[in-house]
């Protein structure tokens, strides 16, 4: 026996073996069979022929094995049930601990201890208490999966997908009141009736929050603790993780298709149709990858004898999610394809099993099968006319066969005469039972993976190297020394707000700028039109320390990904895209100037196009950013692996940007190798300090010139800088050196172009023109003027565009010229002139208005000229009481503000979670996703649909924030600034409230203007107090009058619009003034 020593080019090879074959080139999985892990750990040898070689794929030692968890490990609907004592929970013969017993590389099953424990429905807590004491001690290998109950994936489904049960809050306690009285139903008292009216949003918000919460985290490590206590001292824990239900590209397809399970006979019952849309589907990926991080964490945490079986990257890699490219997601007729890897309702198994039979089983309670039924017998209760959505497809025969079915029946009786727990009835077909969880393939696909670790441990055990499970570079990167000026650098997308973290950026431009080169500026998604002071205080000594300061801009995948992003013009033109583009870096080296020393472009798209029209597209703008600006240093960002046909797009290229257990278990290469290594930058966040050096090394081997490492986390992993013990450890694990930096290609040589005729405005606006023309002659491409300054460059296929950042109620003239061989521009167009409309009152948003109801609210409003940030805040009063109700404060006045605890920012809605530090006068910008909000845009009107009415809030009164590109500002309804709550100091005496409420209660109350200062007998308001002291309601000014019903309502105002809690005032539109105060001697009542 002899230990390998790998080297570059034999590993390559030997990686070339060891990656997981596709499971669909295998042919269809039956039952019984297994995967060969021998072709996925393959290793050279000289001695293959000889039979007494050490065959690390022989695991017949193993005599003792046990698994704990989940559904999905008990393998629900997978194969056929096992015996009378696993009916219960749900354990089937095609689960993947049951394929692994069962697999001939372990030898004869006979002399293997196996204990099969998985339960349907455990959550972490079952398997402590209820599993793992059941399996006996010293067992060589333990199969775990738990966490996904604890996130509630039942309740998630039945929110988002499939409505087995969805009610508003008055429908949850009908239902819950109707459950209590029915005596049938016996678990109503324990049952979690507010789970039912959360709705998609807010069900998905809680589970993110109980995956991030520390008692998520702490469950893990003590299932973990629990199982290891069950282990030999040369045992293992192979902890299977979960996979993402839908394909990452987000397909629209899938948008308007629902597998809703009821049609309602009752009128405005339940919840509107849950849709697959973008959004869900998103946000349910982003769980499962939560889910998978927080295991990988907790394993590590674990120790060397616990192993993170990471199979998702897979299930996408072959096809395997729902909603993937080309397949039809709304039949409700059988749609099995080859390849998919969860059930879904209608999805015939290979036994030929048939989903929409009926069978008669009851159900544990908390088993899968049990919560869904109990979902559908809440909706049977509330309207017992309910019909499911393909209810003609329905049959009551059982779904198995006869041997089958009176196999139940005992199973059944038994567990009903052995377990106190309760059952729940049959209501909906089989196939809900299972949706949601593995295929057979899939739990083939996860136990060949399993037995591959294994595999490879018992080489390690025996002297061999270890294996990576996937191969990660094409052929081996040549990385320059430390003394090359191309040495591993630092980059940094320093999205830092300098005014909130001055110390970061002071900290930044300290560092070396032989490590650190490079740091990255971001205003407001791009440069906004002003200078700011403090971004140009920090790009100014950036620049002078010795680093590149790139200004950012967003190019928004070209609009032509899947979200089909517009410009902020509301384009999705590529012509129109290039103009904003160019408007932005132009407007960077604008405001300021040489201390901006290129463009780091964000939302790169990473396909070449048809005839490379995107990559070509990318090439010009990179041209005209260094032919208008020389010098300039240029970075594009897909985030995402990018085709060979961008390599000489840009300087640098930005191929990979997700956490550090994506980098080290899912990482997927370029297929090509660049000739430099500063040509590629990795971004690895949530890594820990601990983990620098092996990131690092990684980052080595897959050609990453330039790195940054950051243990900051989603949402915004870039809003904070680690710590100087981090970037110390970060600074020296990289040798430095310097950028590579480019020039413009030359413009390709031939015949002059010519003259450019026929340019007209096709329309225009308060901000913008779109002009045209037609084609000339040899023309490489077209540039625009406004006077003697190149507005945009475009290349020669586009011929109209839309010009933006003009100033309203002015003239603006352009002309355009072609650009010929060898970049010679041919005779000027005709000029035209543009006059732009004039704001409406100078007002860059006008007619705004809400429509508030008791469940919604719908906000209109007309904005004018495009912003970066259009957001809606929901307040309740001027000033904030930081210490009882912290909120969000955003002025009407220098010195004045109103109190917000609700925002809506793109298409979300927020609430409001911060507390003002001990110490501090500045609340944290802190907020929780709550819900969607439908957001449409129609010309200049936006329309937001808020998920939240006058039952939650006083959604009247908000404000429209504008940001970025125009002037910002606060448009509030209503006007806070005729509110003024000051007042006399004796107005802080205790009990002047109840004087002042006591004096508006007995005023004169009808509609005439019986309060007036024109003298004369009548009043000018009312007063109540004691002797010393009274508190006045009156009106004010020059002959002023007031009906007692206004001056009552303008008291209320006073108190709630205005905030004032006791002394204030009121303007009114008429100039008089409605005044609380102190009054001295008060008369009462005269």
């Amino acid at each position: 026996m002899h230990r390998q020593q790998w080297r570059c080019l034999l590993a390559v090879a030997a990686l070339a073996t060891s990656v997981l074959a596709n499971p669909l080139r295998l042919g269809n999985i039956t039952r019984g069979t297994s995967w060969n892990s021998q072709a996925l750990i393959r290793r050279d040898d000289d001695d293959d022929d000889d039979d007494d070689v050490f065959d690390p794929a022989d695991l017949s030692f193993i005599k003792s094995m046990a698994a704990v968890g989940d559904s999905y490990s008990a393998g629900i609907g997978a194969g056929s049930r096992l015996g009378i004592s696993d009916w219960s929970c749900s354990r089937y013969d095609s689960s993947y601990p049951y394929l692994i017993h069962t697999d001939e590389r372990l030898g004869d099953q006979a002399a293997r201890t196996f204990q099969f424990e998985s339960c349907s429905g455990a959550v972490i807590d079952d398997v402590i208490k209820n599993q793992i004491p059941n399996i006996n001690a010293d067992q060589q290998v333990i199969l775990v999966s738990a966490g996904g109950n604890d996130a509630e994936l039942s309740k998630i489904l039945n929110q988002c997908i499939f409505q087995w049960a969805v009610f508003n809050s008055d429908q949850v306690t009908k239902a819950k009141t109707a459950a209590l009285a029915n005596p049938e139903y016996s678990w109503a008292k324990s049952y979690d009736w507010d789970a039912l009216g959360r709705g998609c949003a807010g069900q998905l918000t809680r589970t993110k929050n109980i995956i991030a919460s520390a008692g998520f985290s702490k469950s893990l490590d003590q299932v973990i603790s629990a199982v290891k206590l069950k282990l030999s001292s040369d045992g293992m824990i192979y902890y299977t993780g979960y996979a993402k239900f839908f394909a990452e590209d987000l397909s629209s397809a899938c948008d308007k298709v629902s597998w809703s399970t009821w049609i309602y006979k009752l009128a405005n019952m339940f919840q509107p149709e849950a849709k697959l849309t973008k959004l869900n589907r998103q946000s349910m990926n982003d769980l499962v990858d939560d889910v998978n991080s927080q295991i990988s964490a907790a394993v590590k945490r674990a120790g060397n004898q616990v192993e993170f079986i990471d199979y998702d990257q897979y299930v996408g890699r072959w096809g395997g999610r729902f909603c993937e490219e080309g397949v039809d997601e709304s039949t409700s007729e059988s749609n099995t394809r080859n390849g998919l890897m969860f059930y879904e309702l209608n999805t015939w198994d290979l036994l030929g099993l048939n989903p929409w039979k009926r069978s008669p089983d009851d159900h544990p309670e908390a088993s899968f099968e049990g919560s869904v039924n109990q979902f559908a017998e809440i909706t049977r209760l509330v309207d017992p006319d309910a019909k499911l959505t393909d209810q003609a497809m329905v049959s009551d025969e059982t779904s198995a066969s006869t041997a089958t079915y009176a196999q139940s029946k005992v199973a059944v009786k038994v567990a009903s005469e052995s377990d106190s727990g309760i059952s729940i009835p049959n209501i909906l077909p089989d196939g809900y039972g299972r949706v949601f969880h593995p295929q057979p393939l899939l739990h083939h696909l996860i136990a060949s993976l399993v037995i591959s670790r294994m595999t490879d441990k018992n080489a390690q055990d025996n002297g061999f190297d270890a294996i990576p499970e996937l191969a990660s570079f094409d052929s081996c990167p040549y990385y320059p020394s430390s003394n090359s000026s191309g040495g591993q650098q630092i980059a940094v997308a320093s999205y830092i707000n300098p005014l909130a973290d001055s110390a970061a950026w002071d900290r930044l431009i300290g560092y070396s700028d032989h490590r650190m080169p490079i740091l990255i500026a971001n205003v407001v998604n791009g440069p906004d039109s002003s200078k700011d002071t403090n971004w140009a205080d920090v790009i100014s000594r950036g620049s002078s320390s010795g680093k590149t300061v790139l200004g950012y801009v967003r190019t928004g995948y070209l609009g032509v990904s899947i979200q089909k992003f517009k410009t902020r013009l509301g384009s999705g033109d590529l012509a129109d895209w290039t103009a904003q583009i160019e408007e932005d870096i132009d407007m960077w080296y604008s405001l300021y100037g040489d201390d901006i020393g290129g463009i780091f472009f964000d939302e790169g798209w990473p396909e070449c196009g048809d005839n490379n029209e995107y990559v070509n597209l990318y090439k010009y703008i990179n041209n005209y950013t260094k032919r208008k600006h020389p010098g300039a240093y240029t970075i594009l960002n897909p985030g995402s692996p990018m085709a060979s046909c961008f390599e000489d797009t840009m300087d640098t290229l930005l191929t990979f940007e997700l956490d550090y257990r994506a980098y080290t278990e899912a990482y997927t290469a370029n297929d090509w190798t660049p000739k430099d290594p500063r040509k590629l930058w990795h971004i690895i966040y949530n890594v820990p300090e601990s983990s620098i050096d092996e990131v690092i090394q990684l980052s080595k081997k897959r050609g990453a010139g330039f790195v940054q490492l950051t243990n900051d986390v989603l949402p915004n992993p870039y809003d904070n800088l680690p710590d100087a013990s981090y970037m110390k450890t970060f600074m020296n694990a990289v040798d430095g050196g310097s950028p590579k930096n480019s020039d413009a290609s030359s413009w390709k040589s031939g015949d002059s172009a010519g003259s450019v005729s026929g340019l007209s405005v096709v329309k225009s606006d308060y901000t913008s023109a779109q002009l045209s023309w037609e084609s000339a002659s040899n023309a490489l491409g077209y540039n625009v003027y406004s006077g003697s300054d190149i507005v945009a460059s475009l290349p020669s296929s586009m011929k109209k565009v839309t010009l933006g950042g003009l100033s309203p109620g002015a003239s603006h003239s352009f002309k355009v010229s072609a650009v010929g061989g060898g970049g010679s521009e041919g005779t000027f167009s005709d000029v035209v002139t543009v006059k732009t409309e004039a704001l409406p009152k100078g007002r860059t948003v006008a007619n705004w208005e809400s429509t508030p109801g008791t469940d919604s609210t719908v906000i209109k409003a007309d904005v004018l000229v495009p912003y970066a940030f259009v957001r809606i805040y929901i307040w309740d009063s001027v000033g904030c009481d930081f210490d009882e109700n912290p909120g969000w404060s955003v002025n009407f006045l220098v010195d004045k503000y109103v109190c917000t605890h609700y925002m809506v920012e793109d298409t979300f809605l927020y609430k409001y979670t911060g507390t003002l530090p001990e110490g501090s006068t500045a609340p944290p910008w802190s907020w929780e996703m709550i819900g969607e909000v439908k957001v449409d845009i129609k010309d200049y009107t936006y329309t937001w649909t808020l998920p939240i009415g006058t039952s939650t809030t006083d959604t009247s009164k908000y404000l429209i924030q504008t940001q970025g590109y125009n002037e910002a500002d606060n448009f509030l309804e209503p006007d806070p600034t005729h509110y003024d709550c000051d007042g006399s100091s004796m107005c802080k005496t205790a009990g002047m409230l109840k004087f002042c409420d006591h004096a508006v209660n007995y005023l004169h109350r009808d509609d005439t203007p019986f309060y007036n200062t024109n003298g004369g007998p009548t009043l000018t308001g009312n007063c109540w107090g004691d002797q010393t002291r009274g508190c006045g309601v009156f009106i004010q000014g020059s002959n002023c009058s007031i009906s007692g019903n206004d001056l009552w309502n303008d008291y209320q105002k006073i108190r709630t619009i205005g905030g004032c809690a006791k002394c204030g005032s009121f303007r009114r539109e008429d100039g008089c003034l409605v005044t609380i105060n102190y009054v001295y001697q008060c008369d009462n009542h005269s």
